[in-house]
């Protein structure tokens, strides 16, 4: 039977995130709250400050939804309410999950409710995520219909960290709940599976567990590059996906790598995760991360923070290019940091806050000269050829209006002063930068490249 002590339940949810999280990510955001009551399945937890509610909700919904599976705590609520704010009722109760089918039991992971900002309608779409969106979105709305030729099930979507691929999983699982409430629709973790597979093995009764996954309608599975060394995890799960494959019953998987590259997993599961669509999601980019912030502003959270400048949001953009994670997280941080000192954001609270999040100085210029090396390096060219070479060969020609664009775009130089690095005129540099845009708009490949490019110079 699960505890009811508030202190006990919160002790088991900080084992999860201190297992998580970095050791200053704790003591900043976790560390100071504190466990109020347990009401109707629902914990109540005390935070410092608003910025430190905003954070949590928005940063670390993964994180938390982790540490309650783990602790056995799936079906607990979490409410965090503001120190010295008056108490407050949850307005409205979570979501039922839909009446199981006749004879079926009811499943035990409910949806994630931390997932609650996960939709299809709030995902921003860029080059990089396209394929990913338009096939999410088919998976919702070609739902129940007749067979296509072109089969998405499973739906396997892959790609870095913080990306987007847990967004669009939970949103395709919310959009077929809109659309049918009927429907058995489960979201699973690997790590959290093979926790459960962990305690079934030790009582010696695994079939009621996998029958518990293989009556749904809709299998979410989550970050699958990590059953590498699960060897009966690996076994378990094939026999849920292959029952729900031969029962037509939609399976959405992500992963951090594409199937191929899934080092340790059976063959036959490979096989299996390839069966139907393979679509991956790459860093969004510079306008894909302007639309991202606008879009989190949005968000009724946001509200009460006053308007922020757009040569913040340009800031943001230009320094967080690595994930939408990073890019919300430094958001919300700039945020924090100008409500602690008690002033609207601004480009100055801005530079403080990412120089003290990464130690870097924040105008720390690029200097074009590096933009250059790189991109000769990048598409194995010398240097020298590069920057001298009279040639309209594509070898030549591209790479030298990559580092073109990328001299505009990461250092900001004029266009006189890159045409006279590359003995150009300035019409021709502008007509470099605008074809390199043209063809990242056309080319998904020729995106992926410029923009890993981009990210790893500055």
């Amino acid at each position: 039977m699960r505890s009811t002590d508030p202190t006990t339940l919160w002790d088991t949810i900080r084992l999860g995130l201190s297992k998580q999280l970095p050791e200053a990510s704790f003591k900043e955001w976790i560390a100071p709250c504190e466990p109020l009551k347990v009401k109707d399945g629902v914990l109540w937890i005390q935070v410092p400050s608003a910025a430190a509610k905003l954070w949590i909700e928005q940063q670390l919904p993964e994180e938390f939804n982790d540490a309650l599976a783990q602790g056995g705590l799936a079906d607990l609520r979490l409410e965090f309410r503001i120190s010295g704010a008056l108490p407050v009722e949850p307005k409205s109760s979570p979501k039922k999950s839909p009446s199981p089918t006749p004879g079926a039991e009811p499943a035990a992971i409910s949806f994630p409710y931390l997932f609650n900002r996960y939709t299809l309608d709030r995902f921003v779409v860029g080059p990089g995520s396209q394929l990913a969106f338009a096939a999410a979105k088919a998976v919702v709305d070609n739902y129940g219909k007749a067979a296509t030729p072109l089969s998405m099930n499973p739906l396997f979507i892959y790609g870095g960290a913080g990306l987007g691929k847990t967004h669009l999983m939970v949103g395709i699982g919310k959009g077929l709940l809109e659309r049918d409430p009927r429907l058995r629709v489960v979201y699973l973790k690997v790590d959290n599976f093979f926790n459960e597979l962990t305690v079934a093995i030790r009582a010696k009764n695994t079939e009621p567990m996998r029958k518990k996954y293989q009556q749904n309608d809709v299998l979410l599975l989550d970050d699958v590059q990590t059953l590498g060394k699960m060897e009966r995890t690996q076994e378990e799960i094939f026999h849920i996906l292959e029952h729900l494959l031969q029962h037509g019953r939609q399976i959405v998987i992500t992963s951090d790598k594409p199937p191929q590259r899934l080092e340790g997993c059976h063959e036959r599961l490979i096989t299996r995760f390839k069966w139907g669509l393979t679509a991956d999601i790459q860093p969004p980019d510079f306008e894909t991360r302007i639309a991202i912030l606008r879009k989190k502003l949005e968000d009724v959270d946001f509200h009460h923070v006053p308007p922020i400048p757009e040569d913040v949001l340009t800031f943001i953009a230009h320094k967080a290019k690595g994930s939408v994670r990073d890019l919300e997280g430094f958001l919300t941080r700039v945020i924090f940091q100008a409500s602690l000192i008690g002033v609207a954001p601004s480009l100055e609270v801005a530079h403080a806050a990412f120089q003290g999040q990464s130690g870097e100085e924040p105008t720390a210029p690029v200097h074009p000269d590096r933009i250059y090396r790189m991109t000769a390096e990048t598409f194995n060219v010398s240097f020298v050829d590069l920057m001298k070479k009279r040639s309209r060969q594509q070898a030549i020609l591209v790479p030298r209006q990559v580092a073109m664009y990328l001299a505009r775009e990461i250092a900001s130089s004029p266009f006189t002063d890159i045409g006279r690095s590359f003995n150009m005129h300035h019409s021709t540099v502008m007509n470099a930068v605008d074809s390199v845009r043209d063809r990242m708009k056309r080319d998904p490949e020729f995106h992926r490249l410029v923009q890993a490019l981009l990210n790893s110079i500055h």
